[in-house]
């Protein structure tokens, strides 16, 4: 196995695929790429298939073109329509940052048949109010105003004292300058990805997540929150309020970490994930 593609609801999805046995996925957010993900399936790949697409969030290779709708509504179809596309069942789902915001939110979409999905798993991300976080909202509010002034913010988001402003809100720990090229993918690269991410981000907004409150509630399957207690844009606050309205959710705190758990703390990540995984299946 290695990189693929796959065309899911008119746009090409990249994703790497390794290991063998009950398959996990992993859901990104804006302008990073499955790269993200790489620290945490290293480990867990001895033991599951491990799939990292890179989703039209803002950092693909290329971009998927203008007709292809990239709002919160299509974005959740789009990660259902993969795990079918790929005839995947007994699915972990993991999910970070915006992408959990995305998920939650298609948990409402009653058109969605969520049965491939046996567990969900959500690291620091959006939910409820909190789509997007305070700290983001000034730049969906930009990217709905103006297309040119939000791509204008997001170019200044791939020079280097961006990216350090980038890193910091999300890691405690930056993002290696090695792996950035990897992680931020098209959204450094081209400037017609990053004016797809000005679409992208323009309809995030809160009717989506606050919508998901009954499906939240109703959702019957195992949840965990592996959730870093060091994050301004997403407090340790909003993963207690998930366990609580779950059904069934149990909370794994990574202590010293920010929004990208995966980064901060790999290893510790993907224990929690596997755990899950055997105890829930």
């Amino acid at each position: 196995m290695g990189a693929s593609s796959v065309v899911v609801d008119g746009a090409t999805i990249e994703y790497t695929d390794e290991g063998t046995g009950p398959p996990v996925v992993f859901v990104h957010g804006a302008y990073v790429t499955g790269a993200l993900w790489d620290d945490v399936a290293a480990v867990l790949s001895d033991r599951h298939r491990c799939i990292r697409p890179t989703w039209p969030f803002g950092a693909q290779a290329k971009p998927v073109g203008v007709s292809v709708d990239l709002g919160v509504v299509a974005s959740g179809r789009r990660i259902v329509g993969l795990l079918e596309q790929l005839s995947l069942t007994d699915v972990t789902l993991v999910a970070n940052d915006t992408g959990g915001g995305i998920v939650l939110a298609a948990l409402a979409n009653t058109d969605l048949d969520w049965t491939r999905v046996s567990r969900l798993v959500f690291t620091n991300c959006d939910s409820y109010e909190h789509f997007p976080p305070s700290g983001f909202a000034p730049l969906v509010r930009l990217c709905r105003l103006s297309g040119f002034a939000g791509a204008t913010v997001l170019r200044l988001l791939t020079t280097g004292p961006g990216r350090s402003v980038f890193a910091n809100a999300v890691t405690k720990d930056g993002i290696d300058k090695h792996r950035q090229t990897g992680i931020f993918g098209g959204f450094l690269t081209s400037a017609e990805v990053r004016r797809e991410a000005v679409r992208f981000t323009s309809d995030l907004h809160p009717r989506y997540t606050t919508a998901a409150s009954t499906a939240i509630t109703n959702w019957p399957k195992p949840v965990l929150l592996v959730w870093g207690d060091s994050d301004r844009l997403f407090p340790l606050s909003h993963a207690q309020r998930l366990v609580d309205e779950f059904g069934d959710a149990t909370l794994h705190v990574v202590e010293g970490s920010s929004t990208y758990v995966m980064l901060d703390r790999p290893g510790e990540t993907a224990e929690a994930i596997e755990t899950f995984v055997e105890e829930r299946s």
